[in-house]
C-alpha cells in the first residue's frame, strides 16, 4: 500500500489540523451571535451579491452546499429575521435570498470582531510571503 512521505505526511496533517483548530475557533466566536461558521459564510455571500440577492442555485454553489442543507439554513436564518426569500424577477421559477435590514444590522456589528479572530487564529501567524504562497496555493483547489 503506498503511503505519504514524511514531508507530504506533515503538510496533510497539518492542514486537517489547522482547519479543525480554526474552523472550532471561529464559529465557537460566532456562538455569541446565535451563528455558526457557516451562516456566518452564508450571510456574507448574501451581502457580498448586493441589493438584488443571489439565486438559491448560485448560493449553493459558492458555498458548496447540498440543495436540501442550503435551504435549512435558510429557512433558520430567515426564522431569525436576517435573510428573506423571493421568486427570482428574471424567470420567476427560482427563489432569490437577500438580507433583510436586521441581518444587515448583524453583520455590520459581527464583520469587525470576525476578522480580528480570523487574523488572531491564523493570518497573525503567518508572514505576508506565507500568506501569499496560500493564497497561490488555494486557487489550485477552486
Amino acid at each position: 500500500m503506498p503511503n505519504l512521505n514524511p514531508t507530504e505526511l506533515l503538510a496533510w496533517r497539518g492542514f486537517l489540523y489547522t482547519h479543525d483548530t480554526i474552523w472550532k475557533a471561529l464559529d465557537s466566536e460566532l456562538a455569541a451571535d446565535q451563528l455558526n461558521l457557516p451562516a456566518y459564510e452564508l450571510l456574507l455571500t448574501v451581502q457580498e451579491a448586493g441589493p438584488a440577492g443571489i439565486r438559491m442555485a448560485e448560493l449553493a454553489q459558492a458555498l458548496r452546499f447540498s440543495g436540501g442543507g442550503l435551504t435549512r439554513l435558510v429557512d433558520r436564518l430567515q426564522a431569525q429575521g436576517f435573510t428573506e426569500r423571493r421568486r427570482c424577477t428574471t424567470d420567476g421559477r427560482g427563489f432569490e435570498v437577500l438580507l433583510t435590514e436586521r441581518g444587515k444590522r448583524l453583520l455590520r456589528r459581527i464583520q469587525a470582531k470576525h476578522i480580528r479572530a480570523v487574523r488572531h487564529y491564523f493570518l497573525d501567524r503567518l508572514t505576508t510571503e506565507e500568506v501569499a504562497a496560500l493564497a497561490a496555493i488555494w486557487v489550485k483547489f477552486q
